[in-house]
């Protein structure tokens, strides 16, 4: 569903679209948001972590011990629907989709929203590709303790392929869909998992 190296239409597309994806700049689908704000109830401090995207911080990611003052030290705020990564250490670093809602985390992290010409849950899905992370690659830099940094002004200036509005919208939703089965059957999954722990102990003494 999305374009092979050195084509610009996909193999895959939904009924009703036929025009070649065109080659955007990065900031021409997201745009950064930069908004300080101490933790708060309607903004709490979560943990964004690969993988998983926004979520509660566990004991491996509270670093809140380090923190002289917790009540006013600022956190960068992300909304539903943002763009996040870590541009220190890519390869291993956490990028994706914010699907949790409102909340503060790190300020290490870039937060990116999306421009009335971009679906984010197509810009969700296509910069996690590994077409796009190898493009990233391309502009990140050394830094300190053998780690890598891509600057936000340089992830801006990727280029990518995209369709037009609708069909971002299209790809989006199928894969946002998808995505919510897998995680319900996961749920669902765990749940009979439990019973049959449950079963097993009331059946063997």
């Amino acid at each position: 569903m999305f374009p092979q190296e050195e084509e610009t239409v996909p193999k895959v597309r939904f009924k009703g679209f036929e025009e070649e994806w065109s080659l955007k700049y990065v900031f021409e689908l997201l745009c950064e948001r930069n908004e300080l704000s101490p933790q708060s109830p309607e903004f709490p401090l979560m943990a964004f972590i690969a993988n998983n995207g926004i979520a509660e911080k566990g004991e491996r990611y509270d670093r809140s011990a380090l923190v002289n003052d917790v009540i006013n030290k600022q956190y960068k705020r992300t909304y539903y629907g943002d763009f996040i990564y870590s541009s220190n250490n890519l390869e291993t670093g956490s990028i994706g989709l914010n699907t949790y809602g409102k909340a503060t985390i790190s300020p290490v992290y870039s937060i990116f929203y999306c421009t009335l010409n971009s679906d984010s849950n197509f810009v969700g899905y296509c910069m996690t590709r590994k077409s796009f992370i190898k493009e990233m690659i391309k502009w990140r830099q050394g830094v300190m303790y053998g780690q890598w940094r891509i600057h936000e002004k340089d992830f801006l200036r990727i280029k990518v392929l995209v369709p037009s509005l609708p069909e971002q919208q299209q790809i989006g939703t199928y894969f946002r869909n998808l995505d919510q089965q897998i995680s319900l059957q996961t749920q669902r999954l765990e749940k009979l998992k439990q019973i049959k722990t449950a079963c097993l102990d009331k059946m063997f003494v």
